[in-house]
């Protein structure tokens, strides 16, 4: 597409759908998915995709899951009603999440997936159980493994203590519930030798605990780099790793482990891709509103935020593009792009040097995994999102919201 295409689009976007705006780039989404899926069904033949849901719930991207096979993965009962409006069967849902809500009873009852959290999560699970002793349960243990992160974390249960042990003895002793699967989350950890260590240590768990028959799945949760902009990659000053690179030191050895077992065996293996399969294909369209100096120092202000960017934008500057609106550049030297709160924080992108004008569009690119999800309603309501396609399409996947939107669960005075 050349530069003025790009400019009639952008203008095209903000004029039916306001700014700012999401657009999600669908085609390429569906490619990457494809991409994540093939390079680890390679390596393992039962490897299955549990989209996190948390992570961009927009059900046209959740659809587009579906569609393509994918499993949800859910942590609260707001996600899990999500999931099950979708259309989604229990037995393709996953139940994470510290705090699950009342409906686990329901789920756990309709034969889907569920990873314990805590011994009193479990408890309080097993009560569900007991109270229908006619009818066979199956829970999973979300296990909090070390592989050397640099962070002690607040999810599982402590596989170095007594806890898990007690986690699997209280299940095994209730008669009418089955130890199912191990699960595994490791934040900050994504280097394809974390990876490999996950996978020894979910496996060293599976034989201890399952030492006849393999668990019904493993889970090793989410944490991969996905494709990502060379802007991105540079932030994190390594070689990014492929799907295939994952695929041979955390998957292959999974199969290894397994082959000897009938498939029908085999234990089903999921990751939870959330920022990997979203970050890249969602941008945003914004507008700068003013540009100032205070002190020598240059601000840009946009009708965006930090909100809308998600935390990565105060982590590092996203992939940016200015798209002139025709109004006469101003050459800008250090500018800091800062957003429509009142917050002095509210930096979404630092020291700028460029040609920019009031009123020009300013493309982020990589804001896929937590930012429409995580937007409150602060100072003023989400904005819309659209699907572009391929060929060009644009259709309106989320209008923009209002402030009766907002409001509308706040009481009144009567007048």
């Amino acid at each position: 597409m050349t530069e003025q295409n790009k400019i009639n689009e952008a203008r095209s976007i903000l004029a039916k759908y306001g700014s700012p705006c999401y657009i999600f780039h669908s085609d390429e989404y569906i490619e990457n998915y494809r991409s994540h899926e093939k390079a680890l069904k390679a390596a393992y033949p039962k490897y299955e995709v549990a989209y996190s849901f948390k992570t961009n719930y927009a059900p046209r991207i959740c659809e587009i899951v579906k569609s393509l096979g994918g499993y949800a993965e859910v942590v609260s009962d707001m996600e899990y009603c999500f999931a099950k409006k979708l259309g989604y069967e229990n037995s393709r849902i996953i139940y994470n999440g510290p705090i699950k809500g009342p409906l686990l009873a329901e789920h756990m009852y309709a034969g889907g997936i569920v990873n314990i959290d805590s011994l009193d999560e479990l408890d309080r699970a097993l009560s569900y159980c007991r109270e229908n002793p006619d009818h066979t349960y199956k829970i999973g243990l979300r296990a909090n493994i070390d592989i050397g992160q640099p962070i002690i974390s607040r999810f599982g249960i402590d596989t170095s203590s007594s806890d898990f042990e007690d986690a699997v003895q209280k299940i095994r002793s209730c008669g009418n519930v089955t130890l199912s699967g191990l699960h595994c989350h490791i934040s900050k950890s994504r280097t394809v030798e974390s990876w490999a260590r996950r996978m020894k240590i979910m496996l060293e768990l599976a034989d201890r605990y399952f030492p006849d028959n393999p668990p019904e799945y493993i889970d090793l949760g989410s944490g991969m780099f996905g494709v990502i902009e060379p802007e991105v990659a540079s932030f994190f000053k390594m070689e990014i790793p492929s799907y295939e690179d994952y695929a041979r030191a955390a998957i292959a050895p999974f199969y290894e482990h397994y082959r000897s077992f009938p498939e029908e065996k085999q234990p089903i293996l999921f990751t939870e891709p959330g920022t990997t399969l979203d970050n890249r294909y969602v941008s945003l369209l914004s507008t700068v509103t003013a540009i100032k100096e205070v002190r020598g120092k240059t601000f840009a202000a946009l009708d965006t935020s930090k909100f809308n960017l998600g935390k990565i934008s105060t982590d590092f500057n996203l992939p940016l593009k200015v798209l002139p609106m025709g109004r006469p550049e101003k050459q800008l030297k250090d500018a800091d792009f800062v957003g429509y709160t009142c917050l002095e924080y509210d930096v979404v992108y630092r020291s700028y040097s460029g040609s920019l004008a009031v009123g020009d569009c300013v493309v982020f690119g990589n804001v896929g995994g937590y930012t429409n999800v995580q937007k409150p309603p602060f100072i003023l309501p989400q904005c819309a999102m659209v699907e572009k396609k391929s060929d060009g399409t644009i259709s309106l996947m989320k209008r923009t919201e209002t402030w009766q939107d907002v409001m509308e669960t706040y009481i009144y005075e009567e007048e």
